[in-house]
């Protein structure tokens, strides 16, 4: 259950999330999350929501607990000292599950085979249980 079953996959996902075959020209970076510990890669995710987060332009923390060795990490942050925290949400795939194999994506703009500035991303997470992907949180 910790390997993901196709990474490739999560990543294609995030790309199309991004609409980067319409941005040929700009890097799209994609990480996926590991547990600084035990290196587990599958989490029980937690979206903590701060003032002026909206569907499009995620603002809070994104906590992650590693299903593997139960540390929790901080895996995203895009906040300041005046946000405030508004609302917490556990996602759930279709399945039931709340367990994910979590990465990001990010474009930064290029032209003319210069590297830029970033642009937007998201968070994106794969079921552990049944593959699924689901978008956690856009972010410009």
């Amino acid at each position: 259950m910790d390997k993901p079953p196709s990474l490739a996959e999560l990543e294609d996902y995030a790309m199309q999330c991004l609409h980067a075959q319409n941005y040929p020209d700009d890097l799209h970076r994609f990480t996926l999350f590991s547990c600084s510990e035990c290196r587990g890669t599958c989490f029980r995710v937690s979206i903590e929501h701060h003032t002026g987060s909206s569907d499009q332009n995620f603002r809070g923390i994104i906590w992650g607990e590693c299903a593997k060795c139960g540390r929790i990490c901080q895996m995203f942050t895009y906040t300041g000292e005046h946000r405030k925290p508004k609302k917490n949400e556990m996602p759930e795939c279709d399945c039931g599950s709340r367990k994910f194999f979590v990465g990001q994506c990010e474009r930064i703009e290029g032209e003319k085979g210069l590297t830029g500035f970033f642009d937007e991303g998201v968070i994106a997470g794969k079921c552990c249980i049944c593959s699924l992907n689901k978008v956690l949180a856009f972010y410009d």
